[in-house]
């Protein structure tokens, strides 16, 4: 479909393809909204299809991404839209059932990103919070909602391995905390298939070079080329 929008000759309703707004950048999405702030015009499907690329890119990444809070709420506000319209569809119009069908596919996308990213938060709970503490407020990657669920899941967890564990444990060995983290390997190597020409990029601490053009697919440690990923330079595939 070249749409995810449920437009009907038989619908008078107002259609779903109104224009949407995104802040041109993730550092501006996490500030506060000034009246500087830059915007791009994004379309419905536009919308669609970048959730999709964060879904796929949190997928295959080892380590969590930035929490795209922007399109998630864009996507849902279309959800709403299009489950109104299709409440005042006729139920054996073929073109009802091509657009409810196109309502779950967009729904399974939006619940497997937020899957994978809650899967990552209880793998990596306390390697997470550490890190994410660290990180600057317009550098964040997580949502304030995933912020309290990560800490609450953390704690909830250390209190019931104190209980069963730690406490059986000889003194010296109770804050070994750090020894039993478990951290994302970001040496993973991962596809990579570049959205734009990148040039010349160094890889392994400078050791190495390679020249990403747009288009071009490659096989990269992780680590040499996240802050592409998350930058839109690059798609994990």
């Amino acid at each position: 479909m070249e749409s995810s929008e449920f437009d009907s000759e038989n619908q008078p309703e107002t259609s779903t393809e109104a224009d949407l707004h995104v802040n041109g950048s993730r550092n501006d999405r996490a500030e506060e909204c000034e009246d500087d702030e830059e915007e791009i015009q994004m379309s419905s499907q536009e919308v669609l299809e970048a959730l999709q690329r964060a879904w796929i890119n949190e997928k295959f990444a080892p380590d969590v991404l930035p929490y795209e809070e922007a399109l998630v709420e864009m996507v849902m506000i279309q959800l709403v839209h299009m489950e109104e319209n299709l409440a005042t569809a006729n139920k054996n119009d073929l073109l009802y059932i091509v657009h409810r069908m196109e309502v779950e596919r967009i729904r399974f996308i939006v619940a497997s990103y937020l899957r994978c990213r809650l899967q990552k938060l209880e793998t990596y709970a306390s390697h997470i919070l550490d890190v994410e503490s660290s990180r600057p407020p317009n550098l964040k990657r997580l949502s304030e909602a995933e912020q309290k669920f990560t800490r609450g899941f953390h704690d909830s967890v250390e209190t019931h391995f104190h209980e069963l564990v730690t406490r059986h444990m000889p003194q010296n060995h109770q804050d070994d905390e750090r020894a039993r983290r478990v951290v994302p390997n970001l040496n993973t190597h991962v596809f990579a298939r570049a959205r734009q020409d990148v040039g010349e990029y160094s890889l392994a601490g400078g050791e190495l070079s390679v020249n990403i053009r747009v288009g071009t697919v490659h096989l990269f440690r992780y680590r040499d080329i996240e802050p592409l990923v998350i930058e839109g330079q690059l798609e994990l595939i």
